[in-house]
């Protein structure tokens, strides 16, 4: 159970650090329409060619992380016993 609770605790750090990596370009973007040009370009092809593969990265990797914790702890939330047992009560 030791190993379950480390997975998760790695599930949700990395989660809620690709929730606010991808969030975090939002500034940029406004920057980017302000100055507009090549400036802006510029901006928005760092962004969508460099950082945002990143993150895409790290939240597959959490995601990963989360499934394996899962199966460690041998929770069954993807399963139909969990759907019967819901509808059962």
């Amino acid at each position: 159970m030791k190993l379950y609770n480390i997975l998760n605790k790695i599930y949700g750090i990395t989660m809620m650090a690709s929730f606010f990596l991808a969030a975090l370009p939002i500034i940029p973007f406004i920057v980017a329409i302000i100055v507009g040009g090549t400036t802006a370009e510029a901006i928005s092809l760092f962004i969508s060619e460099k950082f945002y593969p990143v993150v895409m990265v790290l939240a597959s990797f959490a995601v990963i992380i989360g499934l394996i914790a899962m199966y460690i702890g041998k929770k069954e939330d993807f399963s139909l016993k969990t759907l019967s047992k819901k509808e059962d009560k």
